[in-house]
């Protein structure tokens, strides 16, 4: 088989919403608050939480996220 057109052998990287993803910090910290720290759930979603502010904080307003990839534009 001859591919013809090669785009679709790369497929699209997914583009990150910010306001999503501060809302999920928010949402994230909520639930850690329910369950408590020693929990050990929230210890896997503090690191979530961590993750998605890292994203929010280095992108700023002024870039954009994509995939695993942060792009300063």
């Amino acid at each position: 088989m001859i591919v013809t057109n090669t785009s679709v052998l790369l497929p699209e990287s997914p583009e990150i919403d910010i306001s999503e993803a501060r809302w999920a910090v928010e949402y994230l910290s909520l639930m850690i608050e329910k369950l408590g720290p020693e929990s050990s759930v929230s210890l896997v979603l503090m690191q979530a939480r961590r993750e998605l502010a890292s994203l929010a904080h280095s992108a700023g307003a002024s870039a954009t996220v994509v995939g695993p990839f942060r792009i300063a534009a």
